[in-house]
């Protein structure tokens, strides 16, 4: 090709471009539509909740099996449990964002039916009301405001030989559907934990012997003791119908009688 051909081409595309941007600048500058998109995502930047919509980790396994065994329902499980508050309120900041955005985007919607007056403002303009309206909306689209309404965790679990001859990898994720899943039952399981049921189950044969042997297989409160012929009980000072845990520091000997008397009685300012 004539190089004169050449230059003149690219002559020609450097106009068009030149021409084209400054179409553009003309029309972010004049553009009633676009000002009022600029008013709208002001508004709603101190809306939406910003954070990165995703998290990944990688779980290295020390054998084979462990690999080929690898529960990813577990691992996902143990993680939020681990940081319950935070995905929590990352729930909470997704749904906030989902609210909010189809709100974002029916005021957009009224922005975009409404009839603006192009014939007028490309009578004193060097662009036509078809290209200036095509900016315009390519430049809406551009702009308009993408909040985080997904979140996406994942996971890489690998193993590699000792030798370094075999290496394995897979990869599986899980989304903010799942993470509230697993939130939820997150939740159960500690509400369970809770209970007076779950307190109750957590009194081992092995715990007993220690509360005794620490009260030296006496009742606290009366002194009695199985040689007196009374049979002795491990007692919840806190009863766990009132929150009370079974742990050592919560724990007691007393006899029969004084057992069955205090009942599930507490005096958080007395003796007990």
């Amino acid at each position: 090709m004539n190089i004169s051909i050449i230059i003149t081409i690219l002559t020609v595309l450097i106009i068009i471009y030149a021409y084209y941007q400054k179409s553009v600048k003309y029309v972010k500058q004049n553009s009633i539509l676009l000002q009022n998109l600029l008013n709208v995502n002001n508004k709603y930047k101190t809306i939406f909740k910003p954070f990165l919509p995703f998290e990944k980790y990688h779980q290295n396994c020390t054998c084979k099996q462990q690999y080929d065994n690898f529960n990813k329902d577990s691992y996902f499980m143990t993680m939020i449990s681990e940081n319950l508050d935070r995905y929590n309120a990352l729930i909470n900041d997704l749904n906030h964002n989902k609210k909010y955005y189809n709100i974002y985007q029916n005021e957009l919607n009224n922005l975009l039916n409404n009839n603006f007056d192009y014939e007028s403002l490309s009578r004193n303009s060097f662009i036509s009301v078809n290209l200036f309206q095509k900016i315009e909306r390519a430049e809406f689209k551009k702009n308009r405001l993408h909040p985080p309404l997904e979140f996406i965790i994942e996971l890489c679990v690998s193993y590699t030989s000792p030798k370094g001859q075999n290496r394995y990898s897979k990869r599986c994720s899980i989304n903010s559907n799942n993470i509230l899943y697993y939130c939820n039952e997150c939740a159960k399981v500690i509400e369970y934990k809770q209970s007076a049921k779950y307190q109750r189950s957590l009194m081992t044969d092995k715990l007993r012997y220690q509360v005794l042997n620490r009260d030296h297989h006496r009742c606290v409160i009366c002194g009695a003791s199985a040689k007196d012929g009374m049979k002795l009980h491990v007692d919840h000072i806190i009863p766990v119908s009132k929150g009370g845990k079974t742990e050592l520091s919560n724990l007691r000997t007393l006899c029969e009688r004084c057992n069955l008397g205090k009942g599930a009685s507490y005096n958080p300012n007395g003796y007990n």
